[in-house]
């Protein structure tokens, strides 16, 4: 007889792990900017708002370039970016954002010399 009040506690035990493991997934990732958005390995990638990088093949390091036009269109795709305003630049590694910046010259600087 016993037994069968075991089995309730065990069961809420092992729900309740299931449950804490899931919102830790979920908060990782949750935090993590998007894919499509990181580099590919070694190199960055950046992401401009209102000022387009001329001939971004000529600086090293820089693997891919993602232009948008206006504020409210990286907004609407990215929100969870905070982009604070244009002209805008992030640039990222192969895991994380990496600068936020304003400066154009500023961003191209940190590329190149931690490439």
């Amino acid at each position: 007889m016993k037994k069968w009040l075991y089995l309730p506690f065990i069961l809420s035990l092992v729900i309740l792990c299931a449950a804490c493991s899931s919102l830790t997934w979920e908060k990782q990732y949750a935090d993590s900017p998007p894919r499509e958005l990181l580099s590919g390995g070694e190199e960055y990638s950046i992401l401009t708002v209102g000022e387009d990088i001329d001939h971004p093949e000529e600086i090293m390091g820089l693997n891919q370039v993602r232009y948008f036009s206006s504020l409210e269109e990286v907004k609407n795709q990215y929100p969870d970016l905070k982009v604070e305003g244009s002209p805008f630049f992030i640039i990222f590694n192969d895991k994380e954002v990496v600068l936020r910046t304003s400066e154009l010259n500023k961003a191209i600087r940190f590329v190149e010399e931690n490439y």
